[in-house]
């Protein structure tokens, strides 16, 4: 009696599993940015910081400029294949706020090269990447 009682259960329990265990698998964003919003958004941050080392004198100052622009990035609802790029991005902006001119030095993240390729080639028709970015320059590295 005990099996058939549990033999019934099973596929329900399947069934409620497999509801809920997509939970954690990625929605496809309705209301994702454009390409060229997202590179708007990269070059924006990146000339903003650029222009605080050239013209602010405190640490803070300059790590009041990466904090700004993580937030920017934070805001963004990225297009799919870039919200984990998205995410390791701001932390990247986030662990140099302690130490701001340390973004010069070090490395961004970069998403995969497929991604890169196409973010690159619409540089051009975003005004705020005149100067391009680690998605364009060789090496991919900024």
């Amino acid at each position: 009696m005990r099996t058939l009682f549990f033999a019934t259960l099973l596929p329900f329990a399947f069934a409620f599993a497999a509801a809920c265990g997509g939970d954690d698998a990625p929605k496809p964003s309705v209301n994702a940015v454009t390409d060229e919003a997202y590179l708007k958004a990269i070059c924006a941050g990146s000339s903003r910081f650029s222009e605080a080392l050239l013209t602010r004198t405190k640490p803070e100052e300059i790590g009041q400029v990466i904090k700004d622009f993580s937030a920017s990035m934070k805001a963004l609802n990225p297009p799919d294949d870039l919200r984990d790029y998205n995410q390791q991005f701001t932390k990247y902006l986030d662990d140099a706020v302690a130490d701001p001119t340390s973004l010069v030095t070090r490395n961004p993240p970069l998403p995969k090269q497929s991604i890169r390729d196409r973010l690159s080639a619409k540089e051009s028709t975003v005004p705020e990447c005149k100067d391009g970015t680690f998605f364009s320059r060789p090496g991919g590295q900024g």
